[in-house]
């Protein structure tokens, strides 16, 4: 049996790569391979364990955020809190009995590929050592929390806490604190401290486009509670639940148009966004200084309109003045020397590619060192110059193009199949073309020139010093989807143990007689079960439908308690996080955008 090594750090847009990986290889190839799967932490989770803050959640619905294979009907709100996301991640791996794969805090620390044994020699913390033939990268990339490189912030006497990795000890009741950012994280944090704090001094550099939930028609507030008999609705009744599901993911994937410069959709969307937020914020000033002048969508566009809110509030200021240094007592912006009890760095991750770890390809090519230059790939799914080397999410994917799950989904099917004919073949490596690989880097240059996201706005999305988009698909999400199924096997080099055609074996086929072609039949009836395959009948959200429901039993953290109501999920929520509901604080300053925009259009 080939061995595979699942690398899974923690991702902070979607950490669930690993685990879908091990689920799908459940799937189509338990028969074929052991795999083992490294996890850093403690418990499975990742992002969703680490980052705790106050109003933590995800920016994208909760029912597109899952597999389509293990749907969970039971989610308490449009937007989900990383604890119930966690859980969600749990009752999978309970599922697919994934426990028994994963070993804990073994964190990578290099990999090195050996071309005499064609295999990955992997290292971890603890000092031992894994040979394995394939190995998975499920690790992302916004997996560290950047500190704002500012004058003196060392010298700052008070606590200083990062978003993504917050301290519950440190008590913010009645103090005076200092946000800097005004990303996603920012976004979601500051409804929920301002209704404690004191004051609040939010240090604003780029503004960010803000909207309604628009996939969501007829939502109510930002972050809508499904009521109880509505999840009994979705668990009783199969069609209506899948109609929900296709009808959010087919308006996620109908929106790619409204990214290209010249599309009048770019002009419709940027419209209404901009009503929208004119509607919430009041003071004309403040409306000149948080609407973006730069294109919608150049940056991530987040659903927090209860931060336009809370941001207006008497006890919360906007610092719009660059920082100039941090004092022990507070910041200094603008020459004014603002006083501070407590700093959150609400200021994102190290969006750089490269890895954190050394890892050594053919030749001592060190991906350290190519994606410290310039991250270039093939398909964010391999580098030429490291075999059996699989990534999610590497260069050039899907993260903001549409609905990201059916994308990931697509990827691990397309990493089963590649598996597949590795095996069925008994092809020792696989490595990219370089050809192939530079071709599509070309193209995807050419490409970005007239998208938003090489817009006039700072993202993460580009590189600071020339532009090149690196962190986008040319294309949409389904466009990714459909790349992917075409299987193009020739933009790969093979290496094989055996002559070319020695898979034919006897000459029977697995029509006559199934055992004489195990791994022919197993692609077979793995190509008929792939959702993510498109049909010429596929509509905009094809890869969604029939599946097992995860049951409230399944989705209980303790096993005692089924998540079969909100008052269940609200009360293990508190307990986990030691604190009242997150949550509450959105749903309250939601209402109150809806009210003073009861009329503006989304």
């Amino acid at each position: 049996m080939s061995n595979i090594l699942i690398q899974a750090s923690k991702h902070q847009y979607y950490r669930v790569s690993g685990i879908l990986m091990a689920c799908k290889i459940r799937m189509h190839l338990a028969a074929f391979v052991d795999f083992q799967i490294l996890e850093k932490n403690s418990e499975l989770g990742g992002t969703w364990q680490e980052n705790r803050y106050p109003g933590c959640a995800c920016d994208v619905p909760s029912h597109c955020y899952q597999f389509s294979f293990a749907p969970n009907p039971d989610w308490s709100r449009m937007y989900a809190s990383s604890f119930e996301i966690k859980n969600y991640l749990k009752a999978v791996a309970r599922r697919f009995r994934l426990d028994e794969s994963i070993s804990y805090n073994r964190k990578v620390v290099s990999a090195t590929w050996s071309d005499d044994t064609s295999t990955w020699t992997v290292q971890t913390s603890h000092g031992d050592t894994i040979e394995s033939e394939i190995l998975v990268n499920a690790g992302g990339i916004l997996n560290n929390p950047q500190m704002p490189n500012i004058e003196g912030l060392d010298t700052f006497t008070g606590p200083t806490v990062h978003t993504a990795a917050w301290d519950s000890s440190v008590h913010l009741e009645g103090k005076t604190v200092a946000i800097i950012g005004s990303g996603a994280s920012s976004i979601q944090v500051l409804p929920q401290l301002q209704a404690k704090c004191k004051h609040i001094n939010v240090y604003i550099r780029t503004p960010s486009w803000i909207c309604p939930p628009v996939v969501v028609p007829n939502a109510g507030n930002s972050n809508y509670t499904y009521q109880d008999e509505e999840r009994e609705l979705f668990r009783e009744d199969e069609g209506h639940y899948i109609h929900l599901r296709k009808d959010i993911e087919s308006r996620f994937n109908s929106m790619f148009g409204a990214f290209f410069k010249l599309n009048p959709e770019q002009q419709d969307m940027r419209n209404r966004f901009e009503a929208r937020m004119r509607c919430i914020i009041k003071d004309e000033e403040l409306q000149r200084r948080l609407i973006p002048s730069f294109e919608a969508g150049c940056r991530r566009i987040n659903p927090g309109e209860q931060y336009l809110i809370s941001i207006q509030e008497p006890n919360v200021e906007p610092v719009f003045d660059p920082i100039q240094r941090v004092t022990p007592t507070g910041i200094v912006a603008g020459g004014v020397d603002y006083p501070a009890d407590v700093i959150v760095a609400a200021t994102g991750f190290n969006t750089s590619f490269r890895p954190r770890f050394p890892i050594i390809g053919r030749k001592g090519l060190n991906l350290q060192d190519i994606w410290g230059k310039d991250p270039i790939s093939y398909f964010g799914t391999g580098v030429s110059g490291f075999p059996n080397y699989l990534v999610y999410l590497g260069p050039n994917t899907p993260i903001s193009n549409g609905s990201l799950m059916g994308p990931l989904e697509a990827t691990s099917d397309y990493f089963i199949r590649l598996l597949q004919r590795m095996i069925r073949h008994g092809a020792l490596a696989f490595d990219v073309h370089p050809g192939a690989q530079e071709d599509f880097d070309k193209h995807t240059k050419s490409f970005m020139k007239g998208m938003v996201w090489t817009g006039t706005c700072r993202s993460w999305f580009k590189r600071a010093d020339d532009g090149k988009v690196t962190a986008l698909w040319p294309g949409s999400s389904l466009h990714y989807m459909q790349c992917l199924a075409e299987d193009r096997w020739e933009d790969y080099e093979w290496r094989y143990d055996r002559e070319r055609f020695a898979y034919w074996k006897n000459g029977f086929s697995w029509i006559e007689r199934p055992g004489a072609d195990q791994m022919g039949l197993q692609a077979q009836r793995s190509m008929e079960a792939m959702t993510t395959l498109p049909r010429s009948t596929s509509d905009l959200a094809f890869y969604i439908g029939k599946a097992e429901n995860l049951s409230p039993w399944e989705m209980s953290s303790n096993g005692e308690s089924p998540v079969d109501s909100i008052e269940n999920i609200k009360s293990a929520e508190a307990k986990s996080l030691g604190e009242h509901d997150g949550l509450a604080r959105d749903e309250e300053v939601a209402a109150a955008a809806d009210h003073f925009c009861i009329t503006v259009p989304v």
